[in-house]
């Protein structure tokens, strides 16, 4: 399903649902007046990151005049707006928090673009990061090469470290007021030709508490109820979880904190929460976290499953509650850099004739662990793991790995630490 709030995602800076930013950060690129780095703050859910794609278009766009919008027709906007673009890097900071990842990033700063203006880095949660890996990119924030454009995105913005709050333009994302998210609510509105009050719709932007996505959301989970949108069906979503909510569960699963997450979801189910409600928005920010580059295919299969069982369980929690101690308790691993040698070996002579590159990335990776039917492999560098990941690579690999091992199996690629 393509969520509303994706969906919607403003392309344009004259779509952004804060006037504020229209106002500041829109005209200022759209002037010309870009910066080399952009610090973007604000609570979640209110356009940071659709900001930092917007302004990766603009300096991009090749056919963008002073003034102009970027087009969303040429090869850099639509690379881009389908998130295909080697030359908009995005990176989670919660999930790249060492200083070895801010090293192999200023290594690769040093690279030529893949044919763009500039090599656009957003880097989302930066907060996160250690102190070491900020006094690493402090390094590179204070004589970046001049092919190279950062955006670093935060929610805490007074736990960055100062020295690199002032080597960036700043701008505040304030919370959306309820005239902001009632015209963001009212084009979701036309473009899915839904029949709703104007109470309706005040009533989702009061709801939202001030953030764009959660008005997006609420709005798809009341309009999958009815036909017709009124003030009354407003009580269905009492029951929808936040947010900050679901990504407060997801990050106590990223930490594979067992007893942290079953107690999550007693204290969810005690509260009358939706257990079919909670699985299927877990599922769609890992679901998100993958076009990322994150690998989360094993979490997803095993999502996947958790939500098939929900009809025939007598307990409603039980196959969540199975999910996370199976998840958060995977033992079931298997060393192979010493048993996997010779097959490691084999598997590249076979895929020489297949793809010539693809033996030149996977002569840079290696065997880590098996766990169950899923091999994981280690790559070194971001590149590496987006080529390795298409679809037709991964399928050629895994088709060779199969038949060597005898059995089939699957391939998780990740980037080593």
């Amino acid at each position: 399903m393509n969520m509303f709030y994706r969906k919607y995602r403003p392309q344009k800076f004259s779509e952004l649902d804060s006037e504020k930013i229209r106002e500041t950060l829109g005209k200022a690129v759209l002037a010309g007046k870009f910066a080399q780095a952009y610090l973007l703050t604000g609570p979640k859910g209110i356009g940071k990151t659709s900001a930092a794609r917007l302004i990766a278009k603009a300096i991009n766009c090749l056919n963008r005049k002073a003034g102009e919008e970027p087009c969303n027709k040429c090869d850099s906007c639509k690379s881009i707006i389908e998130g295909r673009s080697l030359d908009v890097i995005e990176i989670d900071a919660a999930s790249n928090t060492g200083v070895d990842d801010i090293r192999d990033l200023r290594e690769k700063v040093k690279l030529a673009t893949s044919g763009s203006k500039f090599k656009v880095y957003i880097i989302d949660e930066v907060h996160m990061l250690s102190t070491s890996a900020f006094n690493a990119l402090l390094k590179t924030l204070e004589e970046p090469p001049a092919h190279v454009v950062f955006i670093l995105a935060t929610t805490d913005p007074q736990k960055l470290p100062e020295t690199v709050v002032s080597r960036c333009q700043r701008f505040d994302f304030p919370p959306g007021t309820i005239a902001e998210l009632t015209r963001a609510i009212e084009r979701a509105v036309k473009r899915e030709e839904l029949r709703i009050d104007k109470e309706a719709v005040g009533g989702i932007a009061k709801l939202a508490d001030g953030s764009f996505r959660d008005a997006h959301k609420l709005l798809e989970q009341l309009a999958s109820h009815s036909a017709k949108l009124t003030l009354a069906d407003l009580d269905v979503l009492k029951s929808i979880i936040r947010s900050e909510d679901l990504e407060e569960f997801t990050g106590l699963i990223k930490n594979k904190d067992r007893q942290g997450a079953l107690k999550w979801v007693e204290g969810f189910v005690n509260k009358n929460g939706k257990i079919k409600e909670l699985i299927v928005g877990v599922t769609e920010i890992f679901r998100e976290e993958l076009f990322r580059g994150e690998d989360r295919v094993e979490v997803l299969r095993r999502l996947e499953q958790a939500y098939g069982e929900l009809r025939d369980t007598p307990i409603v929690q039980l196959p969540l509650e199975l999910f996370i101690v199976e998840y958060c308790d995977n033992k079931a691993v298997t060393p192979v850099n010493t048993l996997f040698g010779e097959q490691w070996k084999e598997l590249l002579a076979r895929l020489k004739p297949v793809n010539h590159n693809l033996v030149a990335f996977m002569r840079a990776a290696s065997p880590q662990s098996l766990e169950g039917s899923f091999l994981i492999i280690e790559v070194a560098y971001k590149f590496h793991l987006e080529k390795l990941s298409e679809d037709k690579n991964k399928r050629a690999i895994e088709r060779e790995v199969s038949d060597i091992m005898g059995q089939p199996i699957r391939i998780k690629f990740q980037l080593r630490k």
